[in-house]
């Protein structure tokens, strides 16, 4: 079958439907809208049709409020809603600023935590990782209750570059070292940055998320 006859079929198919519908809705709806126009064109009273103006006035200034109102609470939906994005994206603007990675001076190795916010980030753990070679398959060290000995608890950080050294004997031909780093931001948004780099939002801090119990040992940041 050429294009031009599947177009004419189309449009024969379209036309037989058309008239099936139309054929359809007057045998369904055809009494119903006979009495519906024998009813209006019945000769009225005057005071009849002074009424059902008022009546239609009516249901036009119901259905105007009604429409206003729907346009108000739409309206109001979506700035809620543009408020809530901008405030999410204002605090994964500042989350963003704040990263982690390792670097060697000579033989030593450090955590280095970057602020690049005018503001403190607060209860920080800088966390010492292990993790499988590319591609990253995750930490490979599991933490608990307590601040252990590669790791770094900060109440405030402000805002600069800090260090932080790690262990010698971190060293595994199969490992690769990196830095897993959990904060709370100034507008209290908790975040917690993995070792690749990926910036996960928290639901509490990572005090509480821990369940890490005090007298912990706080530690005192170290300029870079």
């Amino acid at each position: 079958m050429s294009g031009d006859e599947a177009r004419r079929l189309g449009r024969v198919r379209a036309v037989a439907f058309g008239v099936l519908a139309v054929s359809g809705v007057l045998l369904l709806f055809g009494p119903l809208l006979a009495k519906a126009w024998i009813w209006l064109v019945k000769p009225r009273d005057p005071n009849w049709w002074g009424a059902s103006g008022q009546w239609v006035g009516g249901i036009g200034t119901i259905g105007a409020v009604v429409v206003a109102l729907w346009i108000a609470i739409r309206d109001g939906r979506l700035a809620q809603a543009d408020r809530r994005e901008r405030d999410l994206r204002e605090r994964q603007e500042q989350a963003a600023k704040v990263t982690a990675w390792i670097e060697y001076t000579g033989v030593h190795g450090y955590m280095v935590v970057s602020n690049a916010n005018a503001e403190a980030v607060n209860h920080v753990v800088v966390s010492f990782d292990l993790v499988h070679h590319l591609p990253m398959t995750g930490s490979t060290l599991h933490r608990g209750p307590d601040i252990e000995d590669d790791e770094y608890l900060y109440a405030i950080l402000p805002p600069g570059k800090w260090r932080m050294p790690i262990r010698e004997e971190w060293q595994r031909p199969n490992l690769t070292p990196g830095v897993m780093l959990a904060f709370t931001d100034s507008r209290n948004g908790h975040w917690l940055r993995l070792t690749d780099g990926r910036l996960i939002p928290k639901d509490q801090n990572v005090v509480t998320r821990r369940k890490i119990r005090f007298p912990q040992r706080i530690s005192v940041p170290e300029s870079y």
